[in-house]
């Protein structure tokens, strides 16, 4: 995850067809138990706790997620929000694209949303519907040029390491 222009495919890859999450057997059974199984590490689902740390430590651009799939990873989110040490400012953002005629729905998930850490990044689906995406994502590719982790959060997982 230091890696610079780190894509984490947490429901699978194109490429890899049989590792993805499409069915809701699938998202239950990818986030099957509670985290820690009372720290056995074998009952551990080792998913969840990437997530805890994932959005207690680093900055998440969901891409390409519904509203069905946010509801499983909400609980996370808002767990990782009352750790302790987690920073109050947004941090984690969900680009989504919305019709014009979904304007209220749209506002609407972006106070929600915020309420759980996440900024709404919407984009119009008017003209190009979800093709519009790629364009936006192309954009941000040229706005937001991908850095190396800043040296607090690299401290920062040092002192975890060695705490462990």
């Amino acid at each position: 995850m230091n890696e610079s222009n780190c894509v984490i495919h947490l429901h699978g890859a194109l490429c890899e067809p049989d590792g993805m999450i499409l069915t809701t057997g699938d998202y239950v059974r990818h986030y099957a138990n509670d985290r820690d199984a009372a720290n056995d590490p074998e009952k551990e689902n080792r998913v969840l706790t990437f997530l805890e740390y994932l959005f207690a430590h680093r900055t998440a651009l969901f891409i390409g997620y519904g509203l069905e799939e946010l509801e499983i990873l909400e609980y996370i989110i808002l767990k990782a929000r009352f750790t302790e040490g987690l920073r109050d400012e947004v941090r984690h953002y969900l680009l989504q694209g919305f019709f014009s005629h979904e304007q209220h729905l749209m506002r609407g998930l972006k106070r929600y949303y915020l309420e759980c850490g996440i900024e709404l990044l919407p984009f119009s689906r008017d003209q190009k519907n979800w093709d519009q995406l790629l364009d936006v994502l192309e954009h941000l590719s040229q706005a937001l040029q991908a850095k190396t982790p800043l040296a607090l959060e690299e401290f920062h997982d040092m002192e975890e390491l060695l705490d462990d």
